[in-house]
């Protein structure tokens, strides 16, 4: 009799657990690919597309964090080129390509780099949609090389999407802006700038820090004394550090 009452009592349960998912909720430990067929094409001519890795620990109603990653050179749709970046059991990350692949700095030079965030700008409403929960207060971008010059033209001119929306942005490697020194839409955001003290860009990463700092941001600068331009493992180390960081403040208020 017993063991009826249980069998009962379990049945009811896991139909309850199954009203209260969604069938679009994504599994944990996955990762999703989005496909974007109507904005043409990303690097190496592929049809646009974006990798999103669903933490183990997601469930729906509960809060996720999320990091947008924006790698370097012709950009990448895949979530592994994020590794070790933050605790991937509990963070949404999410990996955004570049339009047809093209580099930030041309996009900038002939004016259409604007195209570039609204390409992923219609990515991350998708993700938006099928991720509904991310939490608020922990909001994360990060780049490196292009893609972080890509986050300083973002801080520079304001898109909407960017500095509104995202929290806490992280720049390895890059940071160009175009338009004002004191990167006014900067101040008060929390900023960390990554750098290799034998990258051959270190002049103009110092300059940047420098219109960073004056800038108002709530800015970190790490230089890595063995690295050049590539984001190697104390790169990730010192990124994975400082969101681990913002993550425990986060979680004492």
């Amino acid at each position: 009799m017993k063991l009826h009452l249980l069998i009962t009592a379990l049945t009811v349960f896991a139909a309850r657990l199954a009203a209260d998912a969604s069938p679009t909720d994504p599994l944990p430990g996955t990762v999703l690919t989005l496909e974007f067929p109507e904005l043409g094409k990303m690097h190496h001519g592929l049809d646009a597309a974006c990798e999103v890795s669903i933490p183990r620990d997601y469930a729906p109603g509960k809060p996720s964090p999320l990091l947008v990653w924006l790698s370097g050179g012709r950009g990448s749709h895949l979530v592994a080129n994020a590794h070790d970046l933050v605790d991937s059991d509990k963070f949404v990350v999410v990996a955004l390509p570049y339009p047809d692949g093209k580099d930030v700095r041309a996009a900038a030079k002939d004016g259409t780099l604007e195209a570039h965030w609204e390409f992923q700008r219609a990515m991350l409403e998708r993700v938006r949609e099928r991720v509904p929960n991310i939490d608020p207060a922990l909001r994360v971008v990060a780049g490196t090389s292009n893609g972080g010059h890509l986050i300083g033209f973002a801080l520079d001119r304001a898109w909407p999407g960017v500095a509104d929306y995202f929290t806490a942005f992280v720049i390895h490697e890059g940071g160009m802006q175009p338009v004002a020194n004191d990167i006014p839409n900067a101040k008060d955001k929390q900023v960390l700038v990554v750098y290799g003290q034998k990258s051959p860009s270190i002049v103009w990463s110092g300059w940047f820090c420098w219109n960073l700092q004056r800038s108002g941001a709530l800015a970190t600068f790490i230089a890595l004394p063995d690295s050049a331009h590539g984001l190697g493992p104390d790169g990730r180390a010192a990124i994975n550090h400082w969101i681990g960081d913002l993550v425990a403040k986060h979680h004492q208020h």
